[in-house]
């Protein structure tokens, strides 16, 4: 029974450390996702300010706009690419594989556990049931 404790708060652990990478994984998704909105209202700012200057003069400033334009959108797909990358980290599903064999492992010594105790049990019950049965039908016979 104590083996069956064990493997549960084993269980348990390999529980909180696969919560704990996953939130991490999210956490770092969720700033990759922010990194590219900024870059992103950034692009379409400058999108602006080259329109703006296109209607202004013919080539000087808006070379230098494009420029910018172009490292604000490589940059926002760097980011986008990053954060939608599948970081199914190696602790994680490590964890994962520990949980899953200490839960099987603690049902397993469970069931040992429990039949090899109560077996004595059920003996004893077996035969104080086919004792009692003829008084408990009724049976006048004996």
């Amino acid at each position: 029974m104590l083996r069956t404790f064990s493997l549960v708060g084993m269980a348990a652990q390999a529980e909180g450390r696969r919560l704990k990478a996953k939130a991490n994984a999210a956490a770092k998704s969720a700033a990759f996702y922010a990194a590219a909105g900024l870059m992103g209202i950034a692009a379409f700012v400058m999108l602006h300010v080259l329109g703006w200057y296109t209607a202004r003069n013919s080539f000087g400033p808006i070379v230098s706009a494009l420029i910018i334009l172009v490292v604000d959108l490589v940059l926002a797909g760097l980011f986008v690419f990053l954060a939608s990358r599948n970081t199914a980290a190696r602790d994680e599903m490590e964890a994962q594989a520990v949980r899953n064999v200490a839960l099987t492992g603690a049902a397993q010594s469970a069931v040992s556990s429990f039949t090899t105790q109560a077996a004595p049990l059920m003996a004893l019950g077996g035969i104080a049931l086919a004792a009692l049965w003829p008084k408990l039908r009724g049976d006048r016979r004996r």
